[in-house]
């Protein structure tokens, strides 16, 4: 068999390769716009998972928060309710040591008991059976705030106490 060489210019073989030539640009093309958009697809993905990534971690510090300030702010009320007498007063002040971005405050009140009001044929043995022998409460408040990336946020907690707990001066005492 004999070999040729020769090159066509023209003719069907000629059209034939410069559609070849076409196409292979077209396919590069194709690949350098395919890896363009595999690229931007893959940015915003990452830039997705940056975002929930960093969403999670600011959760967990405010949950985080939050759990302390309710264990500080119960360690708050105990501390006030265990004392044996109590006076109607406010207090207030800073955690100390690593909880010093937290601040605390206490209230303790009285709180008067309405009675409802009776129906006017009501038998006085009934009204009576529905008042009460004491006509307040001890209410003691407790608040623990702290700031996060400039937001405020806080806890609070109240409770209602026997009026024993109270120290009422004799005078008031005698008006009640």
């Amino acid at each position: 068999m004999k070999r040729r060489d020769w090159e066509c210019r023209g003719g069907r073989d000629g059209a034939a390769r410069e559609l070849a030539s076409i196409r292979k640009d077209r396919v590069l093309g194709y690949i350098l716009f395919e890896a363009l958009m595999a690229l931007s697809l893959l940015s915003m993905s990452l830039i997705v998972i940056h975002n929930g990534l960093r969403q999670t971690i600011l959760v967990r510090e405010q949950a985080r928060d939050c759990t302390q300030a309710r264990f500080l702010l119960e360690n708050v009320m105990a501390k006030v309710e265990l004392q044996p007498l109590l006076t109607q007063a406010t207090d207030s002040g800073v955690f100390p040591g690593e909880y010093s971005r937290f601040r605390w405050k206490w209230t303790v009140s009285k709180v008067t008991i309405p009675l409802p009001p009776f129906p006017p044929n009501l038998p006085k043995e009934v009204i009576a059976r529905f008042k009460l022998n004491v006509q307040y409460l001890t209410k003691i408040e407790a608040t623990v705030s702290w700031t996060r990336q400039g937001q405020p946020y806080d806890a609070k907690a109240e409770t209602l106490s026997n009026p024993e707990k109270l120290f009422i001066p004799k005078e008031e005492r005698e008006t009640l």
